[in-house]
């Protein structure tokens, strides 16, 4: 009995460091956003004299922040969401809705990160124009948070196994 109260602070300690990354990467993306848009206002307005990278470096973090954004959104289950209709249903057939759109969704991302390797191979010899990083380097922000929201989607899914194991309802 103790070592399933071990194995389960063990479990939810990995589950609350790996939030924290993902968290602290989309804080440290957003600050990046907040310094690069502020240093190109300054440079711009302030001194007269423009960042060339400034645009298209928020550009490339605004990307990856909304896939890192998209994943941590997963979590929260605060995608926009019409359930009116799966609100009239019994909360047991409410579970087995919600397990099929999680399959859904899990198909849709294993579509988008397989179509996503061909852009990013397509796209690995190409560089910026102002900032002179691979084009890749960008585009690896789809597969990233693919597969982030698949790991958030599969928590969903495992959450509502154990709802509908127990006989409880969303």
């Amino acid at each position: 009995m103790e070592s399933t109260g071990a194995s389960s602070a063990t479990h939810g300690r990995f589950w609350r460091a790996y939030e924290a990354v993902v968290n602290s990467v989309a804080v440290t993306l957003f600050g990046g956003m907040v310094a690069v848009t502020t240093a190109g206002v300054f440079f711009r307005y302030v001194l007269n004299s423009a960042l060339p990278w400034a645009e298209e470096a928020d550009r490339y973090l605004f990307i990856w922040l909304s896939f890192i954004g998209a994943a941590i959104t997963m979590r929260h289950q605060a995608h926009i969401a019409v359930d009116i209709v799966v609100r009239s249903f019994k909360p047991a057939l409410r579970e087995w809705v919600a397990m099929l759109t999680h399959t859904c969704v899990l198909v849709f991302l294993v579509v988008v990160f397989c179509a996503s390797d061909r852009v990013i191979e397509v796209t690995s010899l190409t560089r910026t124009a102002a900032t002179d990083i691979p084009m890749s380097w960008v585009y690896m922000a789809v597969p990233a948070g693919c597969t982030l929201i698949a790991i958030e989607t599969l928590r969903l899914m495992a959450r509502s196994l154990r709802r509908m194991a127990t006989g409880q309802s969303q």
